[in-house]
């Protein structure tokens, strides 16, 4: 993409600021539609164009299609919301906690058609692992993947490696036949790592899950804090961990802008508590790295967040750029330090390098 397609696909996702270059309108090419598409950005997109007046000032496919995707996002969360509620439902007859993540609570949170999610995640003891698994395969669904839009069962080594390197399990899926929602996938997460070793941290997080009302719904999650950090918990593993990044997974914006939508709601008093409890679970680098990146990407002006985070990783420099492969236990270190120039690379992994830390 060309220095203005970038510009332009940024103020496209800062719902929170003002569109305060119109003239970077006329760079609305396919490259930063298809941008918008791979982010999941593209409902985000759209309103933003409405909002400021600006629908009129794109061409005509360009609208049309950010347009369209406005629309389905909107019909299919209306389908989301019908499984959160089965879920909730379901999980209420668990004898054991388990919290909902990310999307599942986030998709009522934005403005309707930002947001939209085909699964739902789950946070549970690893002790429970097998209990809630249980449960949902007794409601019909079934370990495995989709491709090409098809359901494609799990074989056994999946199930493993999904245990031992990435803090979850393989997805349950469940065919629903819902407008825009065809599968509906609930994924098990019982590690905010992909080292599974931090039961003690789970237990603490999961002795604070409380129940929010959301369009009706009774939706059993974390409480403030704790939701914000294991939103960082979860994009900073998922950033930083080679096979994410050789997915391509690794920086899809729709993780950061979840950060960026708490974080500009979020008072000092809160943020504050937030580092506090962060420090108390030893998260707080986590935190840090979540709202540096985030920052970056969106070009947040926060001095507190920032002098915190900052200060946070100063005994750390390379934190930010440090990346880990589970399965050989090696690390490698990005060479380019500007996170909106390594999110543009076309290949992430070409700037990453062996490096040695013992």
């Amino acid at each position: 993409m060309k220095e203005k397609e970038k510009q332009l696909f940024k103020a496209l996702c800062k719902f929170k600021s003002r569109f305060s270059d119109p003239t970077l309108l006329e760079f609305a090419t396919p490259a930063v539609l298809g941008h918008l598409f791979f982010n999941r950005m593209q409902g985000v997109a759209y309103d933003v164009l409405k909002k400021n007046g600006f629908l009129g000032r794109v061409n005509r496919e360009f609208r049309n299609s950010l347009g369209a995707a406005y629309d389905q996002n909107c019909q299919k969360n209306e389908s989301f919301q019908k499984c959160i509620g089965m879920l909730s439902e379901l999980l209420a007859t668990a004898h054991c906690k388990a919290a909902m993540l990310k999307g599942a609570y986030l998709c009522t949170h934005y403005p309707n058609g930002y947001r939209t999610s085909n699964d739902a995640d789950l946070l549970v003891h690893p002790k429970d692992v097998t209990a809630i698994g249980n449960l949902l395969s007794s409601a019909g669904f079934r370990q495995g993947n989709l491709r090409n839009g098809e359901f494609v069962p799990a074989t056994r080594q999946e199930i493993i490696e999904s245990k031992m390197l990435r803090g979850e399990t393989v997805p349950y899926i469940k065919e629903v036949k819902l407008p825009f929602l065809r599968f509906f996938e609930v994924d098990i997460n019982f590690s905010l790592d992909y080292k599974n070793g931090n039961e003690d941290l789970l237990s603490d997080m999961l002795s604070n899950t409380c129940i929010r009302t959301e369009n009706g719904q009774l939706i059993p999650t974390l409480d403030d804090a704790d939701f914000f950090i294991h939103l960082c918990a979860h994009l900073y593993k998922e950033a930083t961990t080679l096979p994410w990044i050789e997915m391509h997974r690794d920086m899809t914006l729709y993780k950061y802008c979840d950060i960026y939508l708490l974080l500009s709601e979020m008072t000092e008093a809160q943020l504050q508590k937030v580092f506090a409890r962060a420090t108390e679970l030893g998260l707080e680098k986590v935190c840090a790295y979540a709202i540096l990146e985030t920052m970056g990407l969106f070009d947040m002006n926060t001095p507190l967040a920032y002098g915190i985070s900052s200060t946070v990783l100063d005994n750390d420099p390379c934190f930010l750029l440090r990346v880990v492969s589970p399965k050989d236990k090696k690390v490698l270190m990005y060479q380019t330090a500007d996170v909106t120039e390594r999110f543009f690379m076309d290949s992430r992994i070409d700037d990453l390098r062996e490096v040695d830390e013992k």
